[in-house]
């Protein structure tokens, strides 16, 4: 009987293996190769108007595709490593409030993944009767007015604006809610995920030249620009030596990072010295472009313009 019992799982094995399983170490996996080849499409669930709009949504929709890929804004080779601490060395407030011009929003040190379920929580617990939600494009209607939630300009935070009545005082009762919960484990939406995938801060070679796209409006890229040239680097490395606010324009003393490490320059007992350019702030509704001309605008090499602009985004993502 030993010999017998002894083969009966092996040809238990090869009888389940025609049947669709298979044997992994120690128990069974499921082969699942042919399941979902005879799949088709079912309508979307119809419920009632009347249904709680923030209990009922979309789990994981589907996100539209925002721009077409295009070969000819690859570049040749990888960027480098952004630096895991900005030279501002404060430890970032969980909320802040912002403002620029007249717009005003709060700046969350968190993925709007996890934002959007602790923003859906302030709705709740504020009394407010969502009309719409759409966690795709983050945004809560009410018949008051809106509450938006959107990817910040660096990776990993959002941004939060509300025009429920007072501006000012809906952003100061949102930041009060997420200050008072953002310990709580609230989770992450799935559904709001597509929001963290939007990339405002590109660096782009168009016809030959490198330029620093920004999803911001004028007032927006101005602020942020001058914030982080004035804090974003260390003296040695970047300063600003003057700005033009109406024509959009930055100086700075850049130190390149071929000439950080001495070099040459170690040789002949010499400083190296750093270049001076002219940051150049164009917009357009809400988009902005940064480019890179010597200090009397004269177009400067390829290289040292992408060096300089690949420094400045590494700040701002």
């Amino acid at each position: 009987m030993k010999p017998i019992l002894k083969w009966m799982p092996l040809m238990l094995c090869s009888s389940l293996a025609l049947s669709g399983c298979g044997l992994f170490q120690d128990g069974y996996y499921y082969d699942r190769n042919d399941e979902y080849q005879n799949a088709k499409m079912a309508k979307p669930l119809d419920l009632p108007d009347s249904r709680n709009r923030v209990l009922y949504q979309d789990s994981m929709p589907v996100p539209q595709a925002d721009s077409d890929f295009s070969a000819a804004d690859a570049v040749d080779d990888a960027p480098r490593p952004q630096p895991l601490a900005s030279g501002q060395g404060d430890e970032q407030a969980y909320v802040e409030m912002r403002e620029a011009g007249s717009e005003r929003w709060l700046l969350v040190d968190a993925a709007p993944a996890s934002v959007w379920p602790r923003l859906q929580g302030f709705a709740v617990d504020h009394g407010v009767q969502p009309t719409a939600i759409n966690a795709g494009s983050g945004r809560i209607e009410t018949a008051q007015g809106s509450l938006s939630l959107r990817q910040g300009l660096r990776s990993g935070t959002s941004e939060v604006r509300c025009d429920i009545g007072s501006s000012t005082q809906c952003l100061s009762s949102v930041q009060a809610y997420l200050e008072n919960n953002h310990t709580a484990d609230s989770g992450v939406s799935l559904a709001a995920q597509p929001l963290d995938q939007s990339e405002r801060v590109k660096l782009r070679n168009r016809d030959g030249g490198w330029e620093l796209d920004l999803a911001l409006d004028s007032e927006r890229a101005w602020s942020e620009l001058y914030y982080q040239l004035q804090n974003g680097f260390d003296d040695d490395r970047l300063t600003l030596t003057d700005q033009n606010r109406t024509a959009g324009q930055f100086f700075v003393d850049y130190l390149p990072l071929n000439a950080e490490g001495g070099g040459w320059f170690d040789w002949f007992g010499s400083d190296p010295k750093p270049e001076h350019y002219r940051l150049q702030l164009d917009s357009t509704a809400g988009n902005s472009v940064v480019t890179v001309a010597d200090a009397e605008g004269q177009p400067v090499a390829s290289a040292a313009a992408r060096e300089l602009l690949d420094a400045i985004a590494s700040t701002l993502r």
